[in-house]
């Protein structure tokens, strides 16, 4: 594959379980949120209140990162999983020329308290629904077709069908051993703070996971504000799935 596999994705949409999984399959290099390091720590960082402490280092810009993604193509396979709100302002067709451009959404309901767990403070922005499905109708008008994008919830319930067939529409290999992995400390996937990552570190595979002590939406302006937004995009987004 010349170009880069991306797997833009959603916050808390069960998209580290599924670069976990390129990681296990072995034939591809693959990279935990590139872009987010541009975004958060760069000389060109888009939010400036998330890390207000944050080193900021020159070679995480976003040109920077894009050069040193397409410089590893010549030698190996690349796999990224990046949240699709990092790039939306320089998303434009010669950025996304360089990617196999695939998403990745899960049901508000489910990821918004989520990230109001870690992130009670978070923006809609952070939220990423809004900027995921500016970024799919994008790759849309660009290429003609409609891009490939898979739902959280076929990807725990049907895990094998569904990285089938997204195996299947990229056109690389489907690897079955790969939907295992042996729990264990995962350290390309822990550069942000807060424990994001601690359910996948310990998991096995995909699965549903077991209901936690998260806020109820409905408990909480913020988060049924942020519900009402971005439910309207997951929607149609949805509607637009790759059908398992």
């Amino acid at each position: 594959m010349d170009k880069i596999l991306a797997l833009w994705a959603l916050p808390r949409s069960t998209s580290t379980a599924f670069e976990r999984m390129m990681r296990e399959r072995g034939d591809f290099s693959v990279h935990d949120e590139p872009f987010g390091l541009s975004f958060y720590y760069s000389q060109e960082r888009r939010n400036t209140t998330r890390y207000p402490e944050a080193e900021l280092n020159p070679e995480n810009s976003f040109n920077s990162i894009l050069a040193k993604l397409k410089q590893e193509t010549e030698n190996k396979p690349v796999f990224i999983k990046d949240m699709g709100y990092y790039v939306t302002h320089i998303a434009n067709p010669e950025f996304l020329s360089n990617f196999e451009n695939t998403f990745l959404i899960r049901n508000p309901e489910k990821s918004l308290p989520s990230i109001f767990k870690n992130w009670p403070d978070f923006t809609l922005e952070e939220t990423g629904y809004a900027e995921l499905n500016r970024l799919f109708e994008t790759v849309n008008e660009m290429t003609g077709k409609v891009p490939i994008l898979i739902d959280s919830d076929d990807l725990v319930q049907k895990p094998e069908a569904t990285v089938k067939a997204y195996c299947e529409a990229v056109g690389i290999s489907f690897i079955k051993e790969a939907l295992a992995w042996k729990a264990k400390p995962q350290p390309e996937i822990n550069q942000w703070e807060g424990g994001w990552h601690d359910y996948t570190q310990s998991s096995q595979g995909f699965k549903e996971r077991e209901k936690k002590d998260y806020a109820k939406i409905e408990d909480h302006e913020h988060l049924k504000q942020a519900y009402e937004f971005c439910l309207p995009y997951y929607q149609k987004l949805y509607e637009q799935r790759l059908c398992i």
